[in-house]
């Protein structure tokens, strides 16, 4: 099975000097966990992940379900007869690349439960407390070998699941970077300290490691071996230029522009190039209570002509067929207007998933809402079923088990099944 024991910054450095420390390895023997990921991975030509977490509660009738109640108008798409909110008229233009599901929903309103839910496809639950992230599983069913580089990384914001490995370990705990324009610290030697000091200081720490490990017993020792060796391996990778803005090509930059968002998405499709299995990014502040129209306007501006690109480029580059773009939130907003004018409150009973890619059809719309978006009146899709689609989506088997740190199986998105009509037919 595998163990999950959460490595607080405290516990962690307890266990640098010998001190118990929480195992970073699976409980499982190598043979058994390549087997449990041959099991998961039933499609290994979808390579990446792409998920933006629109974080807070997007507004759906102001984004991807345009009402007559939005605050904005209304624009064609690349799709006959569908339209999208003029706040994502460049994506609109690249919908026939995408599906839309508009009939999500969920029952739960408040956000940890609901980013949680977004994260698993399951509500928390005690006697699970070390579910692992989407982004976890998708990171061990692809993990390849070779020189460590990081299968599951987050940009942006990180609270609650986002990034956890959970039962999977920390081994697959996201690399988090929080700034896109200083995205690596601490990669070079510090001081004036030349390659070959630096291979001397290195077998010097491995010959004292190495003698220290013949006195004393603690699985911290190998577990602190494991860290170092993969830091070495990430300071000397030579694919560390993925996550630098200036190294990209001048034509990318230019068309994915310069903003925060601009500069992460690029950096996703650099690293979707390399196969990196499970990319994040966390946009924050739609929980909008207050001044909808114009924080809508501005996350959205954001978000619209950047994804625009991502979506052309990845189909012009022939990789949509192996990456998945997946664009959600944890909840929409309601479509009346908040008692104080201006804002729109938690809505979790109907809202927008857009995805593209991966093994998805393209230009299909699933589900419907009412005419003031109240109601889902056609084909209801519920969180769980979101995420079955997702992973189906991106090649994982949902019906192979994992299991907690008590020996206890759990179904993967909660045991729910995918959206087949959204999927290709070899699903």
């Amino acid at each position: 099975m595998f163990i999950n024991k959460p490595v607080s910054r405290k516990s962690f450095l307890t266990g640098l000097i010998g001190l118990p420390l929480a195992s970073l390895r699976s409980e499982k023997n190598y043979d058994e966990e390549e087997e449990l990921r041959a099991q998961l991975n039933a499609d290994p030509s979808v390579t990446s992940v792409i998920f933006l977490n629109m974080a807070g509660g997007m507004s759906q009738i102001d984004t991807l379900d345009p009402k007559k109640s939005s605050q904005f108008a209304s624009v064609s798409s690349s799709l006959k007869g569908v339209e999208l909110s003029e706040t994502f008229r460049n994506t609109a233009k690249q919908l026939h690349l995408s599906a839309l599901i508009r009939s999500v929903h969920s029952g739960a309103g408040d956000h940890e439960r609901a980013s949680y839910l977004l994260h698993t496809g399951t509500m928390p639950n005690a006697a699970f407390r070390d579910i692992p992230s989407f982004g976890a599983v998708i990171a061990f069913a692809q993990k390849t070998k070779g020189p460590w580089f990081p299968s599951h990384i987050t940009l942006g914001g990180r609270g609650g699941l986002i990034g956890r490995g959970g039962l999977l370990g920390t081994r697959f705990d996201s690399f988090h970077i929080s700034n896109v324009d200083k995205p690596l610290a601490n990669l070079a030697p510090s001081g004036n300290m030349n390659s070959l000091r630096l291979v001397r200081r290195k077998e010097f720490l491995e010959l004292t490691n190495r003698h220290f490990a013949q006195t004393v017993r603690s699985p911290s020792i190998e577990n602190w071996s494991t860290l170092h060796n993969a830091a070495v391996d990430f300071m000397n990778s030579d694919k560390l230029a993925a996550f630098e803005y200036e190294t990209a090509d001048v034509a990318d930059q230019k068309k994915y522009g310069a903003s925060w968002m601009g500069k992460a998405l690029l950096m996703a499709r650099r690293l979707a190039e390399m196969q990196v299995p499970f990319i994040e990014i966390t946009l924050g502040g739609w929980d909008t209570h207050s001044a909808n129209k114009e924080k809508v306007a501005e996350l959205a501006g954001l978000v619209d002509a950047p994804l625009a690109v991502l979506l052309a480029d990845l189909s012009a580059r022939k990789m949509l067929d192996s990456t998945l773009v997946v664009m959600s939130s944890e909840f929409g907003r309601t479509p009346q207007m908040a008692a104080n004018g201006n804002g729109r409150d938690h809505f979790p009973s109907a809202w927008t998933t857009l995805l593209a890619g991966g093994r998805l059809k393209k230009g299909i719309v699933y589900g419907a809402t009412d005419d003031k978006g109240i109601n889902v009146v056609n084909s209801p899709v519920t969180v769980g079923m979101q995420m079955a689609t997702i992973l189906s989506a991106a090649g994982i088997d949902i019906s192979a088990e994992l299991y907690n740190s008590e020996g206890r199986p759990f179904a993967l998105a909660g045991g729910e099944k995918p959206v087949f009509e959204l999927l290709q037919k070899n699903t």
